[in-house]
């Protein structure tokens, strides 16, 4: 399927809307793996996302970072609503990784670990839809 700039903007614009919708904030859940491990929970801020000029979702991280809840190596996120329930998972990577969910900060070609604790900066590149 093929759809235009104008079209895929139009949808993000309403996932953005949607997420942002709920009582708190719309955040980014990182797991050890889809159904595994609830390593981080990062807060984004409202509006949780902008649109960029390919139509395509920048999520936006909040200004306080969250710390990291426990010790793992992340795999899997999920774009959870202002309710805490998810709207998208997909890939956790390092900041050079193909996944829609890039943390900053991370070695270059591998699985890393995050450390309870510490923080956890998504990437500004971080695009989705």
């Amino acid at each position: 399927m093929t759809i235009s700039t104008a079209h895929r903007a139009a949808r993000n614009a309403a996932s953005i809307a949607m997420a942002d919708a709920g009582a708190g904030p719309s955040s980014v859940k990182i797991y050890t793996e889809q159904g595994g491990v609830l390593l981080a929970v990062c807060r984004l801020a409202k509006p949780c996302g902008t649109i960029n000029a390919q139509g395509r979702i920048a999520l936006q991280q909040a200004a306080q970072q969250d710390l990291v809840l426990a010790t793992g190596t992340p795999s899997w996120g999920e774009w959870c609503d202002g309710n805490g329930v998810p709207i998208f998972g997909a890939a956790v990577t390092d900041a050079w990784g193909p996944g829609p969910f890039q943390i900053k900060g991370t070695p270059e070609g591998g699985p890393f670990v995050i450390y309870a604790g510490g923080v956890v900066p998504l990437s500004d590149t971080a695009l989705l839809g």
